[in-house]
This record gives structure tokens, C-alpha cells and sequence, in this order.
């Protein structure tokens, strides 16, 4: 679940001195991702994911250059892939869950992206997560078991390393009319079927609150089924609303948080401009509405995904974040990415390019000290607002063609 991360310089923070990150390995026996790893129930992972959402090359340019971005990643050890049966589609396709709800005929045989065929070519030998979309007419255990056979054909193997549910049932095209149809305890048994079945090695859930976790938790031990992961929103803008309540109550269940937008769709890594994401507008390069959104965080503004935002916005945080940089010889983006290490998470941030696979890398291998995390905290409590997403894409909802479904964390 981990957005695309767009580069843009300068940066938005006053200039910093940032020396070079030493220790960048080139080949894959001295890279940090080999032996900073965590586990993951039966799984062995680099402590860094790479999130694949962008990986879905329009052109042959593109395509060549994301291959040359994935096999970059693995040549260095940072060989975790997430993605989902849903990347790489376009938000509207998800209109026919509206109107199978209402029991209108539709085709409902795949209204997934690319990024599972892309990740057959591109992801080979590597390990990858994938997720399961919950939605009207899938109401049956066998529907998820059918959906983990279909992303292990388009991802080219016999089982998925890690199999998750993308997020709560909270699809309901007659809410407005309080009817209320969850299905999620089904969801939880049709992971068990694929779990029992050898489809998928281990299972997770995403954007779980801590008590809907524990259920799902328990449920699934019932049957003697780990749930080994939950997948939420999480960075050091983006800690309220029950997302850092979350993580702890996962790290008290054992259950491994992965964290999506851990540098906050780029505005930790102190590389984002307002005026640069304006020109990317013209350029066609970035929405509307995700630039906006952006640019509030940054300058401050009102309105849109990001709501309402002081004067400056981040920029107290960043300089925080720089100042630790600076004296960890390190850069902001791997200081941002190596605080969400230390409260537990596994981040899974995207990458585009090589040098963001290099630079990604020199989170690994070390750690901040209690006191430096504690200045970063500082800095982030004294921020009146949470990182909400940017455009379509949130924090706390998915636009499923009829409007924004919502989950609550807390």
C-alpha cells in the first residue's frame, strides 16, 4: 500500500550540511539489508520493504526503468515486495462493487492492476506480499481462497509468501440506507483455507485497528492459523488516530506492523517544493489534488485531504529531522525511515528510481539512540495535525467509485 514517492529539489528546508552516507554496499554479500532483517512469521526480511503501487509502467521506458529499479533492489538485499490484486487499477473500476451490490449484473471475474504480472518478471526470486480486496459479491471463504489461486497464477508461483487482506469490509453500497452487510469473519476463514491449502505461507491483515486485530487474531488461532502482520499508515506525521496505538497493540499480540507511506508521500525526506510540485501540475506530471494537498502540508492552507494546516506546516519537523541527519551523517529520509524501524515497523516505502533504492539502503544497519527518537517525537507532538494522505490516496479510506469507504484505527 506504499505510494509513489516524487523527487523534487531543493529541498523545502533550509539548507543543511549532509555528509555522504557511508557503508553504501554495491553488491549484495556487504549490503546491510543481508543481516538487518526481521521475522515475519515463517519469513526472513530485510527490515526496509519496497512498496510497488507506482509499478505499473505505461510505456516501455517505463517498464525498462522499473525493472532496472527492482533488480537494483535485490542485487542489494532489499528483496520485500508489496503489492496488491488492486494495484495498478484505476479507482473507477471499483464502480461495479456498487452496482453488484445492488445486485445489478456486472463482470466481477478481475478488476485488478498489473503489478502481480509486472512482479512475475520483475519480482522473481524475491519474496512478495500481495492482498486480497474485500468487496461485495466476494462472500464466501472459497472467494478468497479463488482470489489467492488468481494472484499466484498472475504472480507466477505455486504460493504467496504473504498473503493479506487489504483492509476491513468496509465496502457498503447501502450504508446510506443502514443496511450493513460485514463480512469479515468469512474473509478471516477463507486466509484459513489458504493457509491450510499451501496457496499462501503466511497470512496478514491491513489497516486493523487494535481491536479489530485482536479478533481477527484470535479467530484465526481458533484454527490454528498465526496472523503474523497488520499493515497500517505510519510515520512521524501520521501517529494519531489510533496509528501508533495500533503498532504497540500489535507489538503486544506479536503481530509485525508494516508501515505504508513511511515518508509520507516524500514530505519527510525534505526534497518536496511547493512550487516544484506546481510546475509538475502544468507538467502533468503529479494530480491536481495531490499537489494541493501537498503543498498545504507544506506551506500551510485549508481544504482538500489534508484539512487544515498551520502556517509552515511540516517545516518544524523537518528541521528536526535534518538536525539529526546532519549529526548521524545521514538523510533525512533514512532518519524518517529508521525512527519507523525503531517503534517496531517494517517500512515499506516505494521507490522509483535507483538512487532511491541507494538511499533507502542506508536506513538499514544501525539504529537511532532512545534520545534522538525522543527528540523526533518531540517534534512531531508539537504539530497540531496528522498526515491524512494526499489526493485519492489516504490515510484512513479507499475512493471505491461511489465515494470514500472509511476504517477507523482507534
Amino acid at each position: 500500500m506504499a505510494g509513489f514517492l516524487l523527487q523534487f529539489a531543493p529541498a523545502v528546508v533550509a539548507p543543511r550540511r549532509h555528509p555522504a552516507v557511508v557503508g553504501r554496499a554495491s553488491t549484495i554479500g556487504g549490503t546491510p539489508a543481508v543481516t538487518d532483517r526481521t521475522a515475519v512469521g515463517t519469513l526472513s526480511l530485510p527490515s526496509l520493504g519496497i512498496g510497488t503501487i507506482a509499478w505499473n509502467g505505461k510505456t516501455e521506458e517505463d517498464k525498462a526503468r522499473i525493472a532496472g529499479v527492482a533488480a537494483a533492489a535485490q542485487a542489494r538485499g532489499l528483496d520485500f515486495f508489496d503489492t496488491a490484486e488492486r494495484y495498478g487499477a484505476s479507482p473507477l473500476s471499483l464502480i461495479p462493487a456498487a452496482l453488484a451490490g445492488l445486485g445489478l449484473p456486472v463482470d466481477k471475474s478481475y478488476l485488478g492492476g498489473d503489478c502481480e504480472s509486472n512482479l512475475a518478471e520483475w519480482g522473481r526470486g524475491a519474496t512478495v506480499a500481495t492482498k486480497f480486496t474485500p468487496t461485495p459479491w466476494r462472500r464466501q471463504a472459497s472467494d478468497v481462497v479463488d482470489a489467492a489461486r488468481g494472484s499466484c497464477e498472475r504472480l507466477g508461483v505455486d504460493s504467496i509468501d504473504l498473503y493479506q487482506l487489504h483492509m476491513p469490509d468496509i465496502i457498503q453500497p447501502f450504508r446510506a440506507f443502514g443496511v450493513v452487510d460485514r463480512k469479515d469473519e468469512i474473509y478471516w476463514d477463507g486466509l484459513a483455507e489458504a493457509y491450510k491449502s499451501g496457496l499462501v505461507r503466511n497470512v496478514g491483515v491491513s489497516n486493523y485497528g487494535g481491536a479489530l486485530l485482536e479478533r481477527a487474531q484470535e479467530h484465526l488461532a481458533r484454527q490454528g492459523v498465526p496472523l503474523v502482520s497488520n499493515q497500517i499508515a505510519f510515520n512521524l506525521l501520521c501517529r494519531r488516530e489510533g496509528s501508533l496505538a495500533t503498532l504497540e497493540k500489535g507489538n503486544e499480540l506479536g503481530v509485525r506492523t508494516l508501515a505504508y507511506y513511511p515518508l509520507a508521500m516524500g514530505l519527510l525526506t525534505g526534497k518536496l517544493a511547493a512550487r516544484n510540485l506546481r510546475q509538475a501540475v502544468l507538467e502533468k506530471r503529479v494530480s491536481p489534488q495531490r499537489a494541493a494537498d501537498l503543498c498545504r502540508y507544506l506551506e500551510g492552507g485549508s481544504g482538500g485531504t489534508a484539512g487544515d494546516i498551520p502556517r509552515n506546516g511540516v517545516l518544524p519537523l523537518l528541521e528536526a529531522v535534518s538536525d539529526v541527519a546532519a549529526a548521524r551523517s545521514k538523510t533525512p529520509a533514512q532518519v524518517a525511515l529508521n525512527w519507523v524501524m525503531c517503534k517496531g515497523a517494517i517500512p515499506v516505502g516505494g521507490a522509483s528510481s535507483v538512487s532511491q533504492v541507494e538511499d533507502n539502503l542506508g536506513a538499514l544497519g544501525w539504529r537511532l539512540e532512545p534520545s534522538e527518537v525522543g527528540q523526533l517525537d518531540a517534534a512531531a507532538d508539537d504539530l497540531p495535525f496528522d498526515f491524512k494522505g494526499a489526493g485519492f490516496q489516504t490515510t484512513d479510506s479507499k475512493f471505491v467509485g461511489y465515494g470514500f469507504e472509511r476504517w477507523v484505527l482507534n
